[in-house]
């Protein structure tokens, strides 16, 4: 074989590599290019789509309950299911041994520290009052936010629910139940309307005159100040 026949061989082999090359770089891109569709294909109901407003979903929530509200129709079932990540370091009945923590029988009521046979630490032994309904949800919910330097590792309930029930529950681990906590009435319509601020009244004088055509008294668009409830 000559050179010319082989450069001939060589130079045709070449053109099919980059023939092969290009139609890696441009076509198969253009063949498979992603397109983006103008409606997604699957909307998920109650789910917003990202920087969607929220606000209609919020001003229809229902309004959180007061702590006394959720004590009111808490169960002391729940709340003993609620007392088993305690078990560990408490006991709950009469008589019952003192572990890591106290144990908590006729507890709510009670002086802060309410055993005398089990050594508190000096942040608690030192903390004055009783164990109210206010005083026990405050501790639960973060119980070194409520007494700073206490040993109780506990982090807290943070759910309102839970530490009513387990409120609850505590609360009936005496010889006499701890009563519950009144709840608080709402405020009568009456009383809602006096503490409404009242609109500003536009002073008749301030209001111009217009003729009613027909020789009448002028009509004054004044209107006397309207309270308002909220």
């Amino acid at each position: 074989m000559d050179s010319f026949e082989f450069n001939k061989i060589a130079g045709a082999v070449l053109a099919s590599l980059l023939v092969l090359l290009g139609v890696g770089m441009f076509l198969v891109p253009a063949l498979y290019a992603p397109t983006v569709p103008e409606q997604k294909a699957f909307i998920v109901e109650g789910v917003e789509e990202e920087g969607a407003q929220s606000g209609g979903a919020a001003a229809d929530a229902e309004p959180e309950l007061s702590i006394e509200e959720l004590i009111a129709v808490a169960t002391a079932e729940r709340g003993e299911r609620v007392a088993r990540r305690c078990v560990a370091c408490h006991t709950f009945s009469d008589g019952g041994e003192n572990k890591v923590g106290p144990n908590l029988w006729n507890v709510m009521g009670g002086k802060k520290a309410h055993l005398d046979n089990f050594n508190y630490s000096s942040a608690l032994a030192g903390t004055p009052g009783i164990w109210d309904w206010a005083t026990m949800d405050a501790f639960l919910k973060k119980p070194n936010d409520y007494i700073p330097g206490t040993i109780m590792s506990f982090a807290g309930l943070n759910k309102p629910e839970d530490r009513a029930a387990i409120m609850v529950y505590v609360a009936e681990q005496a010889p006499t139940p701890f009563a519950r906590p009144a709840v608080p009435a709402p405020a009568a319509p009456e009383e809602a309307a006096a503490e409404a601020p009242a609109e500003e009244a536009i002073p008749a004088e301030a209001v111009p005159a217009t003729s009613s055509g027909g020789g009448d008294e002028p009509e004054r668009n004044g209107r006397p100040g309207t309270e308002t409830a909220q």
